[in-house]
């Protein structure tokens, strides 16, 4: 089977170019300039959205992330700091139950973290009393919680 239409002759060294006859195109006039057009349309919204929108819909969508994470994260705070006393009392105790089982004395890297994570939880269980003297020495201004007015 021939994919080649018989009207259609390759270019060789003595013809100017190809022979092959447009199809559908009765008039001599380019066929198929709506399509064309209508692509060309498309292809101009796809990129100003991709170019235009995007820089600024991504950001504002990161922001409300951000904002929702570190919201959840305000309110998980109290049960987070439980949690966390929690889970060093827990180790501490496992560290004591493994030195007293084995008889082997406290290796310092263990020693040093433990040490880290305890006062890390003890700063975290203090925040809301070190947070106003701590933003007063910042020069950060904190705003007072509001009062139910009656």
């Amino acid at each position: 089977m021939n994919v080649i239409d018989p009207s259609c002759t390759l270019s060789s060294d003595t013809s100017q170019a190809c022979g092959c006859a447009a199809r559908g195109n009765t008039d001599g006039k380019p066929g198929g300039s709506v399509a064309g057009v209508a692509t060309a349309t498309a292809l101009a919204a796809a990129a100003c959205t991709a170019c235009c929108l995007l820089p600024f819909t991504l950001p504002a969508a990161w922001l409300a992330a951000a904002g929702g994470s570190i919201a959840v994260l305000d309110h998980a705070h109290g049960w987070m700091t439980k949690l966390a006393i929690a889970v060093v009392v827990c180790a501490w105790l496992w560290v004591g139950w493994q030195v007293g089982r084995t008889r082997r004395p406290l290796a310092r890297a263990t020693l040093v973290l433990m040490l880290l994570a305890s006062v890390l939880t003890a700063t975290a269980a203090s925040w809301p009393l070190l947070e106003s003297p701590v933003a007063k020495a910042l020069g950060v201004v904190t705003k007072k919680p509001a009062t139910p007015q009656g």
